[in-house]
């Protein structure tokens, strides 16, 4: 182990020596934002399509420790995504030790935070050298652990050299450790997810809806396109075998495809009602049409299971609904393969079994049918729920171990 430990040293010493040879004219030293609070530095891989997602960490730390200022490298966060007030400056990734250390020199900073898959050498070295705590958060590290042994000695070099790793799954906690991360300084937190308020939903009008519809198995197609409207009221006439007395709500819906929608309703001989034209379903309704998406907070209330639409068959419709608008309020999640759109969020609910995952319209009615058990959909709705209010904890940990390795360094 000493020996590996020397052949990491030394082989990150000399990258960091043939970097400075190379590293060419280095701009001038940032000036720090205004304020007296300390500043973090904040490194967001460049690796990733988009930058990670930082904004709520952001208010998360501030939460706790008002007044901190932050100065960002690397990727560019969108403007949208952090608080308007904030004191930050976002400055060239320094690549050379000597301007690490101006940059160290001139901002003061108090602790490094890294996001996302990307080891930026001479700024882990710098801190280090300081005995500044460096905190990584949100990496993977696959494209690391590939390296070849002598990049793979510099890795490892960097990795030693890292204060804690919070890993976001098993697989990324393994890969650090394999990188030469101490295990006591590796924990697995879960990934760093965006978390949303509840959608908001007149609760006079979700009572009474209730009383009208109470006895009925509702489930609900979020923003369909007009092939998955038609998958989804072919599979509620199916249901209708079974429960006659089962309810649709087709909501989120642009104007050019109601036509279409009106079109297969007859075509199945079902009953519709359109919520534009102020009618309530009656008992012998079977399809509620809510085009517009105001009152999806309503929709998502009132019904038990909930198809995603977007992610089963393209087609005219809606932009896809975030898939944590459902599972905060307690529907259970049905959703297609395409999932393009809010991967992150797909990928942790199939991973945590809080959602149904269909590959075409015949297994949407089979999901259908299934979910009308109350059982079946009460444990999906559970971990959804779970899963999109546990990104709030993630954050808490990932800005508790800033703050406390900056106010407590080793």
């Amino acid at each position: 182990m000493a020996f590996a430990d020397a052949t990491s040293s030394l082989a990150l010493w000399l990258h960091l020596r043939r970097r400075a040879a190379f590293g060419g004219d280095r701009a001038e030293s940032p000036a720090p934002p205004p304020g007296e609070g300390p500043l973090i530095l904040v490194h967001l891989s460049e690796r990733a399509d988009d930058p990670p997602p930082v904004g709520a960490l952001i208010r998360a730390m501030l939460v706790r420790r008002p007044g901190l200022r932050f100065a960002f490298s690397g990727a560019v966060p969108a403007a949208d995504q952090l608080p308007a007030d904030l004191r930050a400056i976002h400055m060239p990734l320094p690549r050379d030790s000597n301007a690490v250390r101006e940059v160290i020199d001139r901002l003061a900073p108090r602790a490094l935070l890294l996001m996302g898959d990307q080891l930026p050498s001479a700024l882990i070295t710098g801190m280090a050298e300081r005995g500044l705590p460096i905190i990584l958060s949100e990496a993977r590290l696959s494209a690391y652990t590939r390296s070849s042994s002598w990049r793979g000695a510099v890795n490892r070099g960097l990795m030693g050299r890292i204060t804690h790793v919070l890993a976001p799954d098993l697989t990324a906690g393994a890969a650090a450790r394999q990188l030469g991360a101490a295990p006591e300084r590796v924990e697995l937190t879960g990934p760093v997810t965006e978390t949303l308020p509840p959608l908001h939903a007149n609760e006079a009008e979700r009572r009474a809806l209730a009383q009208i519809m109470a006895g009925r198995h509702i489930w609900l197609a979020a923003a369909p396109t007009l092939p998955e409207a038609c998958a989804a009221l072919a599979a509620h006439a199916a249901a209708l075998h079974h429960n006659h007395r089962a309810l649709l709500i087709l909501a989120d819906l642009p104007d050019e495809i109601i036509p279409g929608i009106l079109a297969e309703v007859e075509t199945l001989g079902l009953a519709a009602v359109l919520r534009s034209e102020d009618h309530d379903p009656e008992p012998d309704d079977h399809v509620l049409i809510a085009e517009d998406g105001y009152e999806m907070g309503l929709w998502y209330r009132l019904a038990p299971v909930c198809f995603m639409g977007g992610t089963l068959l393209a087609g005219d419709g809606a932009k896809p609904r975030h898939p944590f608008e459902a599972a905060a309020l307690g529907s259970a999640i049905i959703h297609g393969p395409l999932t393009e759109t809010h991967s992150p969020e797909w990928t942790q609910l199939d991973g945590a079994n809080a959602a149904r995952m269909v590959a075409d319209a015949a297994g949407l009615t089979k999901a259908v049918a299934d979910l009308s058990a109350a059982d079946q959909a009460a444990m999906l709705a559970g971990n959804a729920w779970a899963v999109s209010t546990g990104g709030a904890a993630v954050l808490r940990r990932i800005a508790d171990t800033v703050i406390d390795a900056m106010e407590n360094p080793a």
